[in-house]
């Protein structure tokens, strides 16, 4: 009698607490990475107050409003909020959809793009959509990484020259519509990215070799035949060219110090053209300090390493693949442009994630970690149905 009692209070104390008789909405808060998910609302909304530090200098600039970027940037938020919730309730099949058919809507994009795109800084990079500037390349990264993992996964049985094949035939479509913009700082890290997913897969090194030995042919070539591309590899290498915002970007740190001049009182900044967008972590260390910009590092730092622990734990291939390519993307964009605000790389035109302005950035960013918060949860569903078999045994 005494057992059958305890085993009654515990079915029904069980099905109390029982995740499985939850909305989808309380489920997917208690499968959630809550440490992530709050890291990344705490960087998009620090990265709002940056912009509207560093944009009005710029504004002035170039002629226009002085709050023209910050309400533009507040409007970009707010959606890329929204993507970023959205997109972490799919699932892996979702998901799934969603890439491929996102790959195909930006790769119609980057078409139109070369047809009817507008050209800033001698390259071709933007369309008008809806009222919006948009760069297709920003989006396109993301869902190519996303289908390459699905075609990867779903050729795993086949001949390697099936498997491999569908996967270079997509890479170079894509990067042949950035290398006609000229985009080669996201052909760069598109190609980094496809590279780690494609070794994470199981591509022998020599093959792997044989791509990099590859892409810095394809650099050399791009270097002779691009002046734009040359302009920017000369700069970074000699020394007696003057690279103007990246001098400028180093008296930022330099005038910042390890405490800053407060928010708002930046000096330096008003002379970085770029200062809201590629060099924004430069306008960081002046008004905040070096110690506070290695803690946004270190924030950064968290973010990922909590999302490769729980990839390393991860079954599924798809979503392993996914989440690597994912991931990469996102420490390496990181890394560029904080490696081109000290003169550590040439200068790439590459935004810093949730921080620097740009709705397309902004888009993509959110896109990415709500797909890797959607395949990073706890997964208590999976773990509540173990139970229940094991209970009904």
């Amino acid at each position: 009698m005494e057992n059958n009692e305890m085993e009654g209070w515990y079915i029904r104390n069980n099905y109390a607490f029982d995740r499985s008789n939850l909305n989808f909405i309380k489920k997917w808060w208690l499968n959630l990475d809550k440490v992530n998910y709050l890291l990344i609302n705490f960087i998009i909304i620090f990265g709002l107050f940056v912009v509207i530090s560093a944009s009005p200098y710029v504004a002035k600039r170039i002629g226009v409003e002085y709050s023209f970027f910050i309400k533009k940037q507040i409007v970009f938020v707010l959606i890329s909020l929204v993507f970023l919730n959205l997109f972490s309730f799919l699932n892996r099949d979702h998901v799934k959809i969603v890439g491929i058919l996102g790959l195909l809507i930006c790769l119609v994009l980057l078409v139109l793009v070369l047809l009817t795109g507008f050209e800033i800084k001698g390259a071709k990079r933007w369309i008008f959509l809806f009222g919006f500037t948009l760069q297709p390349s920003e989006l396109a990264k993301v869902f190519f990484l996303v289908f390459n993992a699905f075609i990867l996964n779903k050729a795993k049985n086949e001949q390697w020259f099936v498997k491999y094949g569908l996967s270079c035939a997509t890479y170079f479509i894509l990067v042949t519509l950035l290398v006609l913009q000229p985009d080669f700082g996201m052909t760069f890290l598109l190609t980094m990215t496809w590279m780690v997913q494609l070794f994470a897969y199981g591509l022998p090194l020599i093959f792997i070799g044989f791509f990099a030995i590859m892409a810095v042919f394809g650099g050399v070539v791009a270097y002779h035949l691009v002046p734009h591309f040359a302009g920017r590899i000369n700069k970074f290498l000699d020394i007696n060219i003057e690279n103007y915002q990246v001098d400028r970007s180093i008296d930022a740190y330099i005038n910042g110090g390890f405490f800053g001049t407060g928010i708002g009182n930046g000096f330096i900044k008003k002379y970085i053209p770029d200062g809201h967008t590629d060099f924004i972590f430069a306008v960081i260390s002046e008004e905040f300090g070096l110690i506070f910009a290695i803690a946004i590092m270190f924030v950064f730092l968290i973010m990922i390493t909590r999302v490769m622990k729980r990839m390393l734990l991860e079954n599924d291939p798809f979503i392993y693949l996914a989440t690597v390519g994912l991931i990469s993307l996102f420490t390496l964009q990181t890394l560029i442009n904080m490696g081109v605000s000290v003169g550590m790389l040439p200068t790439k035109g590459m935004t810093l994630p949730f921080i620097s302005y740009g709705g397309s950035s902004m888009f993509a960013m959110s896109i990415c970690f709500g797909i890797i918060l959607s395949f990073t949860g706890k997964k208590y569903d999976n773990e509540i149905e173990q139970k229940n078999i094991v209970l009904t045994k």
